[in-house]
């Protein structure tokens, strides 16, 4: 197994955007796909997970559509894609990463380090809640390292 950055509509992202689709459901936002960065886990030279990153400002980072197929999880490559994002986000000197999770996966997330901040919000009959995890105590402001 192997996890790598996808090039923005390489044959690697395009199988991303249809695991997402099918296993994320939603409509695919092509301007915001733009900025994102996309991770794939690949098996056999299938892609079998992804997961992407959006860098903002601020020291800012956001985690967004991880997705692993159904046959491969329990397999720690959820965990793999999550690691690859933190490190892409503190390799640019981002301290926070915020996400929403599905309250499916919350437990995941929360072994991960993320905490559980906001509000818990619904959306398309779907229970998410947004969580945050700072990932350098380093370069984050005084305010933000709880």
């Amino acid at each position: 197994m192997k996890i790598e950055q996808a090039e923005l509509f390489s044959k690697e992202h395009t199988a991303a955007l249809k695991l997402r689709k099918q296993l994320l459901g939603g409509k695919i936002d092509w301007d915001q796909e733009r900025n994102l960065i996309v991770f794939v886990a690949i098996e056999q030279g299938e892609v079998v997970g992804t997961a992407a990153i959006q860098l903002y400002p601020f020291g800012i980072a956001r985690i967004r559509q991880v997705a692993v197929s159904p046959e491969y999880q329990g397999k720690k490559i959820g965990d793999q894609l999550m690691s690859q994002c933190e490190d892409l986000a503190q390799e640019q000197g981002h301290y926070r990463i915020v996400l929403t999770a599905r309250k499916t996966a919350q437990t995941f997330y929360q072994k991960r380090k993320y905490k559980p901040i906001f509000w818990d919000f619904k959306k398309h009959t779907i229970d998410f809640v947004w969580m945050t995890k700072v990932v350098s105590l380093e370069s984050a402001p005084l305010f933000s390292q709880q």
